[in-house]
Formats: structure tokens, C-alpha cells, sequence
């Protein structure tokens, strides 16, 4: 639609030059059409920033007039005006990362603007989506507009980003067809599609409202080139093959494969063939300035973008775009947590040290106040055992809480039996309460006090990382003062060999005792081949002191793909595909809190210091055995001693 403004300041020049009786009268109405056309399109673009392309009879009185109508019109606009012929390319006025502009020429057929212009936009690579050009022609007879277009611009170099859109104006001067302009390649030819029209009366109609981006969703099978690395692939197996197999060998270069995966669908997204470039490394900067890997192929324009994810690094911002987020990688230290934080027998877990020592109190308590009644069972009985009853007393208690008891003879006194009755009662409700908090300790779940990096630095568990890059560059780069002493003191410890590849490293997680710090999904898919138990799966913990890190693809600055890669990997995020491939390399792992409820078990661990206890008694059994058989046999020594001397 015209603004109000721009219709009024319209008919009032046509009025005035009716009375001045200047012949141009019609070049003037429709130079103020196009103006208004230009606006339109300059509101469904969003844009502020004009650059004018004068004809090259602007330098006359007419030509000073028509500057400054064009500056009245588009007084709303940041407008700057450019002639063929004027000191200074039209190259020198555009800025790298510049606010996108619109260019508008109002003649494309002049020699001057051709050669000045349109060339030199070509050679410079100006007809990407950084600049909107808004390309006036005029339709001919016996010819069609897109044969016209074709004629004139078939020779400029244009890519699949390009924003060119002309605007033919018909042989009534009613309305202008405008025209989306762009190739897919410089080998294809020039693809001209219809955009819509524009009139006076009913403004700009778009055929198709969706970004240039959406509308241009067709390759035509072109071969586009990727990069990804492969370090791990197994001998015997085709790059190809290897790259699309998502069923076997899963824990080897699983992010590669995977995105390449994802990439399969870009591929029937958009209809072009892919060729793989295979390389060993992602990337890294070379003494002369280059880059190796996947970050060579793509920046020398060897590959026009990477199928692998690379993570975002600021030293490779300055020569690469990324893509939104394509891979989200877990890198944490991954362990088997013990069972309980330090060795303690879990017979005496359940009930704390003040129970048990008012157990013994009241043990000791019962046992000298069973003397007193033996003492007085003596007296009414008149029975002579007073040098037993102190170790009759105590092995009578003993029976007593382990419920098992004396004979009913040998009590006969009310008090007696009413002390060894209690002391039943008391020794069965201990019993059951012990018993209890056993079962239910066994039964529940034990708390993991290793959870943060903190206490796994305190504990005695050795920590390891894989020989990798980015572990190197995560606690060397670091300013974390914890970070940095469990690099300094435990993975680099002297004496110990903890930094290891990522086999040599699972076979000590599974061990136990060791701490890893690598890729989550591939040492879980490498526990699993190594047949790792089920008891052992359910024992590892997870420690993350770093969020995980996210990659994307990555394009050359101003590469014509960087868009499409954008829109694809939203558009399948958008529709679960994205999910859907991500689940299909998910490393499958057991139901631990099923498996916790059904079995259940006291390991040699924490029964240890009971066998112990058994055994030393024993041992100080033997002890006394061997000083009482001493002492027995000492007085006959002397004897035979003292009958030698005489």
C-alpha cells in the first residue's frame, strides 16, 4: 500500500509540471510509482538502510530535482545515493558486517550501471542475502519477463543465498511482476521465479510469503562436499560403510557417525548428494595461521561445511559460522562408588556407640547383681560352689541375653528367676530391633557421600582422564583452583600412570577404586561389551563440574549453505527427528532400583572385621591355652631342677 504522504507529494509534482508543461510528465509519475513500490518492499523486509543507484543523466538539474524527491519520499530511511562514474567504486561502500541494506536500481539495461554495478557486484560476491536489491526493467513485446531477466542477468555470479528481486514493468504502466532471482550452483542456471506484483491500487501482493530460505528447498541434486573425522573405525571396514551403520560398533566415533545420520535427512530434505571427505583430526591452528582437519577442509573451501560436530571455540569464530546445536556431549568423571564411605562393620551400623555401651553397662550391671543373688542362693541352699560363682554369674548373664538361659533347677528363688526374666525380655526386644534396622539397611538403598568434585578429591580414590585433546585444553584453561589440583595432584601424580586411552580406562573403572573423566556414551557403551555386571552398572556415579558441551556444523564465512543448515537442523528439531536419531545411539542401561530390591547381600567387605574379631579370639584363645599348659608345667621344671642341682 502508498502512504498517504507519498500519494500527496505524487500528485502534487504531477500538478506542477503540468503547469511548468515539462515533457518528462510521465517519466516523473512513474519514477514516483517505483519510489512507491520501493517502499513497500523496503516494510516487508524490515529494512532501514537504502543505497540509490543513480541513471547516469542524475547530474543535470532534473537529475539534483529527483535526489531530493527521492530523499522527501524516503525520509523514514537512512538513504545514500551512488553514480556510475563518481570517484570510488561501488565495492568501497560496502562494510564487512555492515546492517543489511536494500539497493535499488532503477535501470538495469545501461551500460554504465551494468559495467559499474552489476559487474562489479558480481565479482565481489554482492549478491548474497547481506544486500536486498530491488532491480527495476521494463517488459518488451514478443518477449517474456523471465526471458528479458535471463538475457540480462545469466552472466553474474549468484548463489542460493541470493536476495535479488526485479520488478518488470508492464507495457500499460499498470503494475510490475516482480521476480525472485538466485542459482543453487554456478554450474546451474539462472533459476527465475515469480514473486508477485505490485500496482497502485492494490500495493505489493506476494505469491508466496515464506522466507527465501523456506521458498528455495530444492538442490536439484547437486553434490555438495562434507568434512568429518574418523579416528577410531576398526580395520576391514569402508569409510562409507562404517559412516552409516547406526546398529554395530556403536561406542566407536559415535559422534561422527551419528550426525552423519542426521545428515542423511538434510539430504532428502533438500534433494543434493553428499561426498565425504575423511580426515583424522577436527581441527587445530597451525604455526603458519592454517588450520588442519575438518577445519582446513572447510575454511580452505575444500568442503563446504562439516558433517562432524565441533565444538564452539572461540579461536575458530574468526573463520567459521556454526550452526544451532547438533550434538550435546556429556564429558564428566564417571566411577564405581563403594558401597560406604569408609570400612566399618556393618553389624554395629544399625545401632549407635551409646546403645551399645548401655548394653554393656547393663550386661556388667546384671551380672554382679546376679552375684548377690547367687550368694544368697548358697546360703538358703546350703551349697558350697562361692568359688564358681563369679564365672558362673558371668557365663549365666552371657546365656541370658543370647536366649538361651540356665535350667530351671538352678534358681530357686523368686528375685532370681524375676533378674533372669528381664533380662530375656530385654535381650529379645534388643534383638528384635537389631534385626530389624539390619534388614532394612540391607534392604534400602546406602546414601553416596562422593557427589561433587570436592569429596571426590578427599577421597582415596585414584582419578584418571582420557588422552584426548579436550581434556587437556578443560584443566589447563582453567581458573578453578579445585580444578587444577586434582589435574596437578591426582591425575598427573607422580608415580602413577592416570592418564590412559579409553579401553585401558574402563578395565579400571570396572575394577573399581579409579575415577575416568571422559565421554559418557562411549565409556558406557564400552563397559557393556566388556560385559560389565549389573551390580557393578548400578554402582557408577556420575561427577560433573563442567556443563556438557554443545557442537554444531560449521560453514566458511559467508557461505550460501549457512542458512539451509540453520533452517534444517531447527526444522528437524522442531519435528522430533533430530530426537528421534539421537535415541537410536542412546547407550541402554539397566533398571538399578529393580534390581537393588532383589538382591540384597552382606559382601566380605563389611563382614571382614567380624571373621576378624572371631579370629583374634581365637588366637588369644591359643595364647592362653599354650601360658596355662606354661604355668602347669613350670612347677614340675623347677622340681626336676632343684632335684639336678642336689
Amino acid at each position: 500500500m502508498i502512504k498517504l504522504q507519498v500519494k500527496v507529494i505524487s500528485w502534487l509534482f504531477i500538478i506542477l509540471t503540468a503547469f511548468l508543461c515539462v515533457l518528462q510528465i510521465e517519466s516523473i509519475n512513474t519514477n514516483f510509482l517505483e519510489l512507491a513500490a520501493f517502499e513497500d518492499f523496503l516494510r516487508s523486509q524490515h529494512l532501514n538502510q537504502v543505497l540509490v543507484v543513480r541513471g547516469p543523466a542524475d547530474g543535470d538539474a532534473i537529475g539534483d530535482w529527483q535526489i531530493e524527491c527521492h530523499q522527501k519520499l524516503l525520509a523514514n530511511y537512512r538513504v545514500q545515493f551512488y553514480r556510475p562514474g563518481m570517484l570510488g567504486n561501488f565495492e568501497d561502500l560496502m562494510a564487512y558486517e555492515s546492517p543489511r541494506t536494500a539497493v535499488l536500481v532503477l535501470n538495469f539495461k545501461h551500460i554504465l550501471i551494468k559495467s559499474r554495478v552489476l559487474e562489479a557486484a558480481s565479482e565481489a560476491r554482492y549478491f548474497n542475502n547481506s544486500l536486498a536489491w530491488f532491480i527495476f526493467g521494463a517488459a518488451q513485446e514478443f518477449l517474456t519477463d523471465e526471458e528479458v531477466i535471463d538475457a540480462h542477468f545469466s552472466g553474474y555470479k549468484m548463489g542460493i543465498d541470493a536476495d535479488v528481486t526485479v520488478a518488470m514493468r508492464s507495457l500499460d504502466n499498470s503494475t510490475w511482476q516482480l521476480y525472485d532471482l538466485y542459482r543453487v550452483t554456478q554450474q546451474l542456471p539462472l533459476i527465475i521465479q515469480r514473486r508477485g506484483e505490485w500496482s497502485a491500487l492494490n500495493g505489493y501482493q506476494q505469491v508466496d510469503r515464506s522466507t527465501w530460505v523456506a521458498r528455495r528447498n530444492n538442490f536439484f541434486n547437486v553434490t555438495l562436499v562434507g568434512s568429518t573425522p574418523l579416528t577410531e573405525k576398526p580395520l576391514g571396514y569402508d569409510d562409507m560403510a562404517f559412516l552409516a551403520d547406526f546398529v554395530h560398533l556403536q561406542q566407536f566415533d559415535p559422534m561422527s557417525r551419528k550426525t552423519y545420520q542426521f545428515f542423511q535427512l538434510v539430504m532428502e530434505m533438500f534433494n543434493f548428494r553428499l561426498q565425504m571427505i575423511i580426515t583424522d583430526k577436527w581441527g587445530e591452528i597451525l604455526k603458519d595461521g592454517s588450520w588442519s582437519g575438518v577445519m582446513g577442509h572447510v575454511t580452505r573451501g575444500t568442503a563446504d561445511f562439516a558433517v562432524s560436530p565441533m565444538r564452539f571455540v572461540l579461536d575458530r569464530l574468526v573463520y567459521v559460522n556454526y550452526s544451532p546445536v547438533l550434538h550435546t556431549q556429556p564429558i564428566h568423571f564417571l566411577f564405581r562408588h563403594p558401597r560406604r564411605n569408609h570400612i566399618r562393620n556393618i553389624f554395629f551400623e544399625p545401632l549407635s556407640n551409646q546403645v551399645w555401651w548401655c548394653v554393656l553397662v547393663l550386661v556388667a550391671g546384671s551380672t554382679f547383681l546376679l552375684l548377690f543373688h547367687v550368694r544368697q542362693e548358697i546360703r538358703m541352699r546350703r551349697s558350697s560352689w562361692a568359688e564358681q560363682r563369679v564365672a558362673f554369674a558371668w557365663f549365666t548373664m552371657l546365656e541370658t541375653y543370647l536366649q538361651q538361659g540356665p535350667a530351671t533347677e538352678v534358681f530357686r528363688l523368686t528375685s532370681t528367676r524375676l533378674l533372669i526374666c528381664a533380662s530375656c525380655v530385654f535381650s529379645f526386644i534388643l534383638m528384635q530391633f537389631y534385626g530389624a534396622f539390619i534388614v532394612g539397611s540391607l534392604l534400602s538403598e546406602s546414601p553416596r557421600s562422593i557427589v561433587n568434585l570436592q569429596a571426590l578429591y578427599d577421597s582415596n580414590l585414584a582419578i584418571g582422564m582420557e588422552n584426548i585433546t579436550y581434556n587437556y585444553a578443560l584443566f589447563s584453561n582453567t581458573t578453578n583452583q579445585l580444578v587444577k589440583d586434582v589435574y596437578a595432584k591426582k591425575i598427573c601424580h607422580s608415580g602413577e600412570h592416570n592418564i590412559l586411552g579409553l579401553e585401558q580406562g574402563a578395565k579400571r573403572v570396572m575394577q573399581g577404586r579409579f575415577a575416568f573423566h571422559t565421554a559418557l556414551d562411549r565409556l558406557y557403551r564400552l563397559l557393556i561389551d566388556l560385559r560389565m555386571e549389573e551390580t557393578e552398572f548400578c554402582e557408577l556415579q556420575e561427577i560433573m563440574f563442567n556443563p556438557p558441551y554443545v557442537a554444531g556444523s560449521i560453514t566458511v564465512k559467508g557461505s550460501p549453505w549457512r542458512e539451509h543448515l540453520a533452517r534444517a537442523v531447527l526444522h528437524l528439531q522442531a519435528t522430533g527427528l533430530m530426537q528421534y536419531n539421537d535415541r537410536r545411539w542412546m547407550v541402554p542401561r539397566p533398571d538399578c532400583s529393580l534390581f537393588k530390591t532383589s538382591r540384597a547381600e552382606v559382601d566380605l567387605e563389611h563382614f571382614a572385621p567380624a571373621l576378624f574379631t572371631l579370629a583374634l579370639a581365637m588366637v588369644a584363645s591359643a595364647l592362653v591355652f599354650l601360658l596355662e599348659v606354661f604355668m602347669h608345667w613350670l612347677p614340675d621344671f623347677r622340681a626336676r631342677l632343684g632335684a639336678m642341682s642336689t
